[in-house]
């Protein structure tokens, strides 16, 4: 019976002793954890992102509807948006990767019954593609993930969405 009580003893002590619960815990949530600061991370550099084209297309179009419209002035504004300033610059001098001239879309609308411009929208377009002013087609400009999220959900699912800010200014020449 004494032999019988000790094991029972050994058992309970085994039995509260938890020194390889925590670990296992810990097993169970990180993945999960790093799933999900993954996740959030994607989420801010989405943002962010769209956030660096809406202010450089709103800068393009007060550029544009300031000077006059031409050929010269529309490749600055181009070189507005994606550079961050009036001239060409490299690919690691771009505001946003992956962004190029070929996304930007600059549109006008003209006064009702005159060939007046009224209206200048700088846009990326949501669309594949967009036919813009002067019979010109942007591209649109998608989104490139860091992490690969889109693959833990299956083959077809992507976090690709396409990166289309637009801003509309009155023209005053």
């Amino acid at each position: 019976m004494r032999k019988l009580l000790d094991r029972f003893r050994k058992l309970q002590v085994s039995a509260k002793d938890e020194t390889g619960g925590t670990l296992a815990e810990m097993a169970l949530t990180l993945p999960l954890l790093i799933v999900l600061l993954a996740g959030v991370s994607e989420i801010g550099r989405y943002f962010q992102s769209y956030t660096t084209l809406a202010k450089s297309t709103r800068a393009a179009a007060r550029y544009l509807s300031n000077h006059q419209y031409n050929s010269i002035e529309i490749g600055r504004a181009k070189n507005l948006v994606v550079c961050g300033q009036l001239t060409t610059c490299t690919d690691a001098q771009r505001l946003v990767k992956g962004a190029s001239t070929a996304n930007v879309c600059i549109q006008t609308t003209k006064v009702a019954g005159s060939e007046q411009i009224e209206f200048v929208t700088v846009s990326l377009p949501r669309d594949p593609t967009q036919t813009c002013d002067a019979n010109e087609v942007a591209s649109r400009l998608p989104y490139q993930p860091v992490f690969n999220l889109g693959a833990l959900l299956g083959d077809s699912f992507t976090i690709s969405y396409p990166l289309a800010p637009s801003t509309t200014m009155r023209y005053i020449p």
